[in-house]
């Protein structure tokens, strides 16, 4: 007898999980209120990239003199520049539409409240179900600033979903999404202010990567104000100003407010099952995705561990198996991370100064100038950054600022979730000319040095 699997939410963690539920052999039904494929298809990743790449041609375009080639007088048409982004995401939620309904899942647009471990209420219907997954996905978090409600406020979602182009925007939270959506406004000719409350931007990641990062944007003509928070909103005449805590006023016709996620674990019916939640309204689980009641599992977002496409999509995977009576546990080993700047930067593993703090290393280092590669390409700002533990020869974190790091990193990342040592990368073979050659050249460095 077939088992009755319901998902509820249609994102990363959501269609994945239906997907590889139903090829197992189960009966899926999902459940999603707006469109399927989530935040990460919708008003994420996907638009983000989009945008990023468009603003990435505009730059070259721009330079294209540089190189003997004659373009003329170059125009920005906004309005082309949207249409574009939403032909890519309408595309691809049509894709997975279509994947769905030819795996066999049943789709229904509506909100899901769960009624018990075996019935899911939605438009009015009950549905039986034999193991229930939530994969509800995340809302961006907004701060409370006094006299917020007086300005043009959205948060990264509202705003990849707008259309909206102003001239002078200021970014709340120099994080992954702040400093994504200032990277294509800047490129877009846009005004740009980030006011970040710690001491740098992307405080979570290795800090020469990000103070190095942090540098090109300010000589880009980003204005980046650390250790600072906005105290105040007022509106004088036409101009809405933003008063920060170091005495600045700063002009803006936007506020993006781009300060973190919360999950979505609200109007479920999670209190009347005693699903247990974290601090933060996460929905905790164990290592086979499983809540501590039986039968029901979260993933993705909800769950509040990355919130990254790709770990709700195997988190997904890891619930649905289990649904069916697998015994799979969730594997977090060295977990790539990208943010898709100009250049990118890639990252996986623990940073220098956490490495330090438990380990005897070797930090070794290749500047992407002396890569031929890079150079043919006319992009070579940046470098290649691996700690390796000098007793096991283990790589314990490796760190990329430079052109295609979101692509690199992945060779450093599968070595490592292997527990391979710093002799398998200097041993292979890279192609030459290639940005990945450098990857060989830090290990080789490395290894010289121990």
């Amino acid at each position: 007898m077939e088992k009755k699997i319901v998902v509820i939410g249609g994102g990363p963690a959501g269609y994945t999980a239906a997907l590889e539920a139903s090829r197992l052999g189960g009966s899926v039904t999902l459940i999603e209120k707006d469109k399927l494929g989530g935040v990460c298809t919708n008003r994420g990743c996907i638009p983000t990239k989009t945008l990023i790449s468009l603003a990435n041609t505009f730059n070259t375009v721009r330079k294209a003199s540089k190189y003997g080639i004659s373009t003329g007088n170059v125009e920005l048409n906004v309005e082309k520049l949207f249409k574009r982004k939403d032909l890519v995401v309408n595309r691809l939620v049509r894709s997975i539409e279509h994947l769905l309904k030819k795996n066999n899942v049943n789709i229904i647009k509506g909100e899901a409240r769960i009624e018990s471990q075996s019935k899911v209420k939605v438009n009015g219907e009950e549905i039986e179900a034999d193991s229930i997954i939530i994969a509800t996905g995340s809302s961006p978090t907004i701060i409370k600033i006094p006299g917020i409600e007086q300005v043009r406020t959205l948060t990264g979602d509202e705003f990849l979903e707008s259309n909206e182009m102003p001239d002078n925007v200021l970014i709340i939270g120099g994080g992954f999404i702040g400093i994504e959506l200032a990277h294509i406004l800047n490129s877009l000719n846009r005004n740009v202010t980030i006011v970040e409350l710690m001491p740098r931007i992307l405080p979570n990641l290795d800090e020469e990567v990000s103070l190095f990062l942090q540098g090109l944007l300010k000589r880009r003509g980003i204005k980046i104000l650390t250790g600072t928070v906005v105290e105040k909103f007022s509106v004088e005449g036409d101009k809405s100003i933003a008063h920060l805590s170091n005495g600045e006023k700063i002009n803006f016709d936007l506020v993006l407010m781009c300060v973190g996620r919360r999950p979505n674990s609200r109007n479920l019916g999670l209190e009347r099952l005693r699903v247990s939640l974290g601090r933060k309204g996460e929905i905790l689980t164990d290592e086979y995705m499983e809540t501590n009641v039986k039968g029901i599992y979260a993933a993705g977002d909800v769950a509040g561990k990355y919130y990254l496409a790709y770990t709700a999509m195997e988190e997904g995977r890891v619930a649905a198996r289990n649904s069916l009576g697998h015994k799979v546990k969730i594997n977090y080993d060295a977990i790539p991370i990208a943010v898709f700047s100009d250049p990118e930067i890639g990252s996986v593993g623990i940073t220098e100064s956490e490495a330090k703090e438990k380990y005897d290393v070797v930090v070794g280092k290749a500047q992407f100038i002396a890569n031929s590669r890079a150079l043919s390409l006319d992009k070579y700002e940046g470098f290649i950054k691996m700690i390796v533990d000098k007793k096991s020869r283990k790589i314990l974190g490796a760190h990329i600022v430079g052109p295609e790091a979101s692509e690199l990193i992945h060779t450093i990342a599968i070595v490592m979730r292997k527990n391979g040592t710093i002799e398998d990368l200097a041993g292979a073979m890279f192609i030459h000319p290639s940005l990945s050659e450098s990857i060989k050249d830090v290990a080789l460095s490395i290894i010289n040095s121990m």
